[in-house]
């Protein structure tokens, strides 16, 4: 049997798969489509993931970011010496920078040309302009054991995967899920 805690394994990028599980309710009317990279996020949404009124998303909302993150975990069985447990391995992680268009219309009541007041209705996503991504090499026989007490792995066994992928929106380096789901075909 196995022990019932599960050990991380350090790789390279553990930071950022880590990093990845804000918890945040995705929102219904983001419509995003994960294989272009694009679609519309309602400011409505955006206010609700932040906290922020109306006012606030206005001022800032041409300093907001928006990513698409994506990874895949292996959870590994691990034996050392006479010890097994589970490992769970990032092995694949990666962040796109996405570009966006802010997208407001005229508010009820003015006319366009003479009270340039708008009311923002959100952020079209319009494709990736930057990346990061990276792989790291999984638990394997002969590899120094996660546990410290200087013992080898002499077995492993990849036992789940698990992929998925977010988008989501920053500002001053505070990130929020806006919408998260799974490769189609997983």
């Amino acid at each position: 049997m196995f022990a019932r805690r599960v050990l991380p394994l350090a790789v390279a990028g553990a930071t950022l798969a880590a990093g990845l599980g804000y918890a945040v309710p995705a929102a219904a009317s983001v419509r995003y489509d994960p294989q272009t990279k694009s679609g519309l996020a309602d400011a409505a949404d955006v206010r609700r993931a932040f906290g922020w009124s109306e006012a606030v998303l206005a001022a800032r909302a041409d300093r907001l970011v928006f990513h698409h993150d994506f990874w895949t975990e292996d959870t590994y069985s691990v034996s050392c010496g006479k010890a097994s447990f589970r490992v769970r391995h990032a092995r694949e992680f990666g962040r796109l920078e996405l570009s966006d268009r802010v997208v407001r219309e005229p508010r009820r009541g003015t006319s366009i040309g003479y009270d340039h007041r708008f009311r923002l209705v959100g952020f079209r996503i319009i494709g990736p302009h930057a990346g990061v991504s990276g792989t790291s090499v999984p638990p394997a026989v002969g590899q120094p054991c996660p546990q410290p007490d200087g013992s080898r792995i002499t077995r492993a066994d990849l036992v789940a995967t698990v992929s998925g992928w977010s988008l989501n929106a920053g500002f001053a380096g505070v990130n929020r899920v806006l919408r998260s789901g799974r490769p189609s075909g997983v």
